[in-house]
This record gives structure tokens, sequence and C-alpha cells, in this order.
């Protein structure tokens, strides 16, 4: 067998993917998280706040289910104000949001019920 011929069914075999063989297949558009706030309907609470948390865990997605938790965003909630929870990301050219009215981020903590935002490309 030529070595040209041996090398491709090798790298067919072990599962590359060469472009000839990906060309039907159609690439679906990734999350591209853009802003995520976690109390932005309380007072002094910058926008973006916990963006780099919830893109960490969902940029390059195409779907993402993300469980809203203080203890995971490094925020703690103020006695003071009931934290809300909204994040803008896209869809290769379509943007999209999800929001959770609050409570959003207690968690389990106290009894409370896990929240979470669905995102997902199309």
């Amino acid at each position: 067998m030529p070595k040209p011929l041996l090398l491709l069914t090798a790298a067919f075999l072990a599962g590359v993917a060469w472009p000839a063989y990906a060309a039907g297949k159609r690439q679906l558009p990734t999350i591209k998280i853009l802003e995520a706030t976690y109390g932005g309907n309380c007072q002094n609470v910058p926008k973006g706040n916990v963006t780099r948390f919830v893109a960490s865990e969902c940029n390059d997605k195409s779907m993402c289910k993300y469980r809203i938790y203080y203890k995971s965003m490094g925020e703690d909630p103020p006695a003071s104000c009931e934290r809300n929870f909204s994040v803008r990301y896209a869809c290769g050219r379509f943007l999209k949001r999800c929001t959770v009215e609050a409570e959003a981020g207690w968690g389990c903590d106290e009894g409370h019920p896990n929240r979470f935002c669905m995102m997902y490309c199309q």
C-alpha cells in the first residue's frame, strides 16, 4: 500500500476530521457571553460584574444551562437587596438575553430552589 493512502487511512480511522469529510456538516454557532450581571437591580452594582464566571462556563458551547449561585460567582447577596441575574450573549450574528428575577442566586441555600439560565444557539 502506498504511504499517502496508508496515512490517509490511518488518519480516518483515528477520527481526524478532514475537510472533505466535514464539508457536508453544518457548523452550529456557539455562545459568546457579552455581559452578565448579578444584582443589576441593586444600587452600586456594576454591569458585567459576573461576566467572566458565566463566560468561563458557557463560551464556545452551542447550549449551556448556567446555574446561578452567588458562591460560584464571587458575590455575596446583600441583606438589603434581593439580586436579579441577567446575561446578554451572541449566537453568531444574533443577540439573545436570559433574565432571572430576584432572588436569583441563592442556589439551594436555606431551602431556596436552584435557578438557571438556559442559553442556546440553533
